[in-house]
């Protein structure tokens, strides 16, 4: 009787240490919702190493022409310029670069004007410096719009900026007036 009591309790305890070892298999590996492919929270894949530098300079991009430059041991900040409507639109970003990813912040206009709305908004770039281009993903602080944002170098490294094309009020692409400072 006294081994088939002893018996009883250790195959309750071996259920229970089994049932234990699951349960924290399972929490160990929360299950989180999957985003589509190019959704705005969508998250940038891992960074590798890159120095700031190497998302220096002009870029070619979906949004126009685009300058970078860097801000401080890990920061950037850039202005892109494109037309609508007959108009240049300069739009301004920066942030912080962890290895080849940047998470930044945008507006655009980059300078508010009077009368016109002024958007804002988040994003994230992977630059594949060896291959001169990068790819990422931008969205309103509202998160009523959103896309993809893509680039390739406009200019050789080491290669002489093209002259500065007049913005709003004639100030000149990524000059002081866009809040982008000089570059």
């Amino acid at each position: 009787m006294r081994s088939l009591a002893t018996a009883a309790r250790l195959t309750v305890a071996a259920l229970a240490a089994l049932t234990l070892l699951a349960s924290s298999r399972s929490q160990s590996t929360p299950s989180q919702p999957q985003q589509p492919p190019g959704a705005w929270n969508a998250a940038p894949p891992p960074s590798t190493a890159m120095a700031p530098s190497a998302a220096a300079g002009l870029w070619r991009t979906t949004f126009g022409a685009v300058k970078i430059e860097e801000d401080g041991a890990s920061g950037v900040h850039g202005a892109w310029l494109y037309e609508r409507e007959g108009r240049e639109i300069v739009g301004y970003f920066g942030g912080a670069l962890d290895g080849n990813v940047l998470r930044f912040t945008w507006r655009e206009p980059a300078q508010a004007q009077p009368g016109e709305p002024q958007l804002g908004g988040e994003g994230w770039l992977v630059f594949e410096a060896n291959a001169g281009k990068f790819s990422g993903r931008w969205w309103t602080h509202n998160r009523d719009r959103q896309g993809d944002w893509t680039g390739e170098r406009g200019a050789p490294l080491g290669a002489a900026a093209p002259a500065p094309t007049p913005g709003f009020g004639d100030a000149t692409y990524g000059g002081a007036a866009y809040g982008a400072g000089p570059f």
